[in-house]
């Protein structure tokens, strides 16, 4: 396998997430986050990176390695990995439950952290102040910020830009962010201890990919509005899964379901390094939650339902200590829930996981770099692919890389320009 040998060709080359922990290792006369663009949260080099600058970002990028694992006890699911507790449920406060994307228990457990005094905040990503269409990074100290901060933001986002400034502080804190933000956490715990100290937790929501901002404009030009008139946009919540909810400043207030969304003609792409991704389920998190859908003939429904119900995992001791106390104080209501069913539910999972190896061929085949993915059992599920989920990934992946679509612009190149027209 040949990994990366620079940020620029992590960047160039598909394999950046976007977290932004390289701008906050090497500071902003070095390094800026800012949209590519393709509409993907990139850094845009200020000069050219020497040596030991390179050597820094490399030891902690996920676009480079995912080594740096959760301290886990248990043996691994072939596709979802360790779990030392597995259940299903739902924050018992009914506002947080209703205006998260699911369930609410990321939220519930950022509340029970910082309201019981374990941590002094909640690092995690909520809707820009500056554009209701865009998110930032902020850390959060009371419940009110907690809960402004809750539901799904489909797009672009640096969570750990501040990450260096923050430990730097000495506050002790819970990060919330996507899976691979946390790898990226994990990475930086081999190098700088003062992760595992002042960082004891890291929760993770269930990942299917991150998409340019360029979907989130197309939302709105599909409802025909101008995105400079958007005051509020909910991808989902007030409900289950919730509505795709846009108002502007004249008022004007539009719905779509989640499958009108995301299952329609919406033109989005996600980032290549998200077809590469050997962990949407948050294998190095303390704690993961993901939908729990109601199933019918076989399928995950999204049909709206209600009340929202989690599934989530315990991947550590220390998460798993987090469920029970925040349970017994009140803050989360959980029930049994099997293996078999996280199977059903979540197929789409396993079908991801067991395409990575055959896709990473693709790359190997045309001499392209891909991340080093450690414990991931990368070809223990590629192993248990069909002969079709073989072909259709090394194929996809191959013809995608021989036209050079997994390319994206240099760190160099200019910030993204969203299309004005609408329709």
């Amino acid at each position: 396998m040949r990994v990366a040998a620079s940020l620029e060709e992590i960047v160039e080359r598909g394999l950046c997430t976007g977290c932004g922990a390289c701008a906050s290792l090497l500071g902003p006369d070095v390094l800026r986050m800012d949209l590519s663009p393709e509409g993907f949260m990139r850094p845009r080099g200020q000069r050219p990176l020497d040596k030991a600058e390179q050597q820094t970002v490399l030891e902690v990028c996920a676009g480079h390695t995912q080594k740096g694992g959760a301290p886990v006890k248990a043996a691994p699911h072939r596709i979802f990995g360790a779990m030392l507790h597995l259940a299903k449920g739902h924050a018992t406060d009914r506002d947080i439950r209703f205006k998260s994307a699911t369930g609410g228990v990321l939220t519930a457990l950022a509340v029970y952290l910082v309201e019981s005094g374990e941590v002094d905040g909640i690092l995690q990503v909520s809707v820009s102040g500056d554009n209701p269409l865009l998110n930032e990074a902020r850390f959060n100290t009371t419940r009110e910020q907690i809960v402004a901060s809750s539901g799904s933001r489909y797009g672009p986002s640096a969570p750990l830009k501040d990450i260096v400034a923050l430990l730097d502080s000495g506050r002790r804190f819970a990060f919330i962010g996507k899976p691979c933000d946390i790898a990226t956490l994990r990475n930086l715990s081999r190098v700088d201890p003062r992760v595992e100290l002042q960082i004891p937790y890291m929760l993770a929501m269930v990942c299917g990919g991150n998409p340019s901002i360029a979907a989130t404009y197309n939302i709105v030009r599909r409802f025909g509005e101008d995105h400079r008139d958007v005051e509020e946009l909910r991808y989902r919540g007030h409900g289950w899964p919730g509505p795709t909810y846009v108002r502007t400043r004249q008022g004007r207030e539009h719905r779509q379901t989640y499958d009108e969304t995301w299952f329609s003609n919406l033109t989005y792409e996600l980032m290549f390094r998200c077809k590469i991704c050997a962990d949407g389920v948050g294998e190095h998190a303390d704690v993961v939650a993901g939908d729990c859908w109601a199933m019918e003939g076989g399928k995950p429904s999204h049909r709206e339902a209600g009340d929202g119900w989690n599934m989530h995992i315990a991947r550590t001791e220390r998460g798993r200590q987090l469920i029970e106390d925040a349970v017994v104080a009140g803050y989360l209501h959980e029930e049994p829930f099997s293996v078999t069913e996280l199977e059903a539910m979540h197929d789409d999972h396993g079908t991801k996981k067991r395409s990575v190896l055959w896709r990473l061929a693709g790359l190997a085949l045309t001499a392209q770099p891909f991340p080093d993915h450690g414990a991931l059992r990368v070809v223990q599920a590629g192993l248990a692919a069909s002969w079709r989920e073989r072909w259709t990934a090394f194929r996809g992946t191959l013809a995608r890389s021989l036209k050079r679509r997994n390319r994206e612009s240099p760190i160099t190149s200019g910030t993204y320009a969203p299309d004005t027209t609408t329709r």
